[in-house]
This record gives C-alpha cells, sequence and structure tokens, in this order.
C-alpha cells in the first residue's frame, strides 16, 4: 500500500479535502456550544451579608453602659479591644471601627462573645492579602468604636478615641479627641503609642452628677508602674466639680482646684478618670 501524501493529491482533491475538515470543525464547535449552553449553571456562592448595627447609639444611662478599654500593641501595628464589665446583661458584642490615618478614613469590624469577662479582641491597623502579604497603615489618629450588644434587649454605644504615636515628638501631654481631658507627666515621654480613650462607661458605682466621659488612658506597656503623681486636667467652670479617679479596685477623689475654665488635680496614675459633683 502506498503511503499517503497531501502533496500527491490533485488540486481538486485538496480542495475537497479542505472543505471536509472545516465542516467537520464546524459540526463539532455546534456539538460543544450546545451542550454547553444546555448545561445547568452552577450555583454561585451566597454573597456574605455584613450585619448593620441598628440599635439606637448612646440612650441607656452612663451608669449601665460597658466599661471598656483600647490598648495599643508594643510596636503600635495592633490595637486591642478590651471589654471589661457589662452591667446591662449581653451574650455578644459586634463592633466597628473607625479610624483616620494619614488623610484616609479606615476601618475594620468584628464579633466578640462575651460568654467571660474580661474579653479582649487584637486588630491590625493594616490589611492582609490573600498571600499573606501586610500593608500597616501609617500615621494613627484615631477615631470612633461603635459597639452593639446583642441579648434579650440590645443596646449600642459609640464612643471617640485618640491615638498618640510619641516615639518622635518625646510630648509628656496629652490631650482626648473632645479637648475637655488632658494628662501630663514627663515619665509619659519615655511611651512611643498611647491613646485615650472616651469609655462608654466606667467599672463600679460611682457617687454623684456625673459631668464628664469616663477617660481611660494606656500605652504599649503599663502605666500603673509610675510611683510619681501626674497632672489631670478637664475643663469645666463648675466650682462644685469632682475629679475622681479608679485605681483598679476603688474609686479616689483627687484633691482639684478650679480656675480659668479647668479643673485640676494632681496624684498617682488612674486606671479611668471622670468629674462629678
Amino acid at each position: 500500500m502506498s503511503k499517503f501524501s497531501f502533496k500527491n493529491l490533485t488540486a481538486t482533491n485538496k480542495k475537497k479535502l479542505a472543505i471536509g475538515l472545516a465542516v467537520l470543525v464546524v459540526a463539532v464547535g455546534g456539538v460543544v456550544f450546545a451542550v454547553y449552553k444546555n448545561k445547568p449553571a452552577e450555583a454561585e456562592p451566597p454573597a456574605v451579608v455584613k450585619k448593620k448595627i441598628q440599635s439606637p447609639v448612646n440612650v441607656i444611662p452612663v451608669s449601665e453602659r460597658p466599661y471598656m478599654a483600647l490598648e495599643p500593641s508594643a510596636d503600635g501595628r495592633y490595637i486591642t479591644i478590651v471589654v471589661k464589665e457589662v452591667k446591662k446583661p449581653a451574650s455578644e458584642l459586634e463592633y466597628e471601627m473607625e479610624y483616620q490615618t494619614g488623610s484616609m478614613l479606615q476601618g475594620f469590624g468584628g464579633l466578640i462573645s462575651l460568654s467571660k469577662l474580661p474579653v479582649s479582641e487584637r486588630k491590625l491597623f493594616g490589611s492582609q492579602s490573600a498571600g499573606g502579604a501586610i500593608t500597616y497603615h501609617e500615621d494613627i489618629k484615631g477615631g470612633n468604636l461603635l459597639a452593639q450588644f446583642g441579648g434579650n434587649e440590645a443596646y449600642a454605644v459609640k464612643s471617640a478615641w485618640r491615638y498618640f504615636e510619641n516615639g518622635k515628638e518625646k510630648a509628656s501631654k496629652f490631650t482626648s479627641q473632645d479637648n475637655k481631658f488632658s494628662l501630663s507627666n514627663t515619665e509619659l515621654s519615655k511611651y512611643s503609642y498611647l491613646v485615650i480613650y472616651n469609655s462608654p462607661g466606667y467599672p463600679g458605682e460611682v457617687t454623684g452628677e456625673l459631668l464628664s466621659d469616663p477617660y481611660v488612658v494606656s500605652a504599649e506597656r503599663s502605666l500603673q508602674t509610675s510611683s510619681s503623681n501626674f497632672t489631670v486636667s478637664f475643663r469645666s467652670s463648675d466650682e462644685a466639680a469632682k475629679i475622681m479617679g479608679y485605681d483598679g479596685s476603688k474609686w479616689l477623689e483627687m484633691d482639684a482646684s478650679t480656675a480659668d475654665g479647668l479643673v485640676t488635680a494632681s496624684g498617682p496614675i488612674m486606671e479611668v478618670y471622670l468629674l462629678v459633683k
């Protein structure tokens, strides 16, 4: 049997063979298209729906609000949300944190079980890709924390916080975001990262009429190790105003004076400060 060669075909046969191959390709393509067209569409994965915090914000009395804190990490790349005390029963906390980084607004959210207190959650100031690469946000200035507590009766609180990167500035005085509270001491210049947080609530019970937010000051390491006195000031012209400090176990009245719209006191560092009368 002679070996087939395309070169041995006549021009007419070459033309017929080319036409036949073209027809075959079209036919096969049509079958494939028909099968693909009639194939049932694969179900798409359900979209992840993020719950929105809908409870009225800051409507419950301050005396019933949770006592919380924000703590910066040693490298300033993370912040820890701490729920220390919940006075109004709740089983979980859903939160939305927003913060300013340079001229941009960033944020993150989460859900924390409140089955055991205190409880904390550490979050990144930045973003992480699917491959694990981390982009850190720079020039953090502070923001707001919106927290919804779920249970038999849901409620939500929102409060401000201010962030300080003090590694280069070596400042010794720091003021809250609302400019109503400040804390100063030369030892503060030794800390690289500090947060002043307007906590929604306060620990334990306080006697008297509340005149300010509770202010919680934290740093990348404990401030309570200092033995020197810190100067604390509140903006208020009420001569009956008293500065109260929580030392970790009880509330203490600080020896304060009022002048030029400021109530000022000096004493050991406290975990929480507030103004009452």
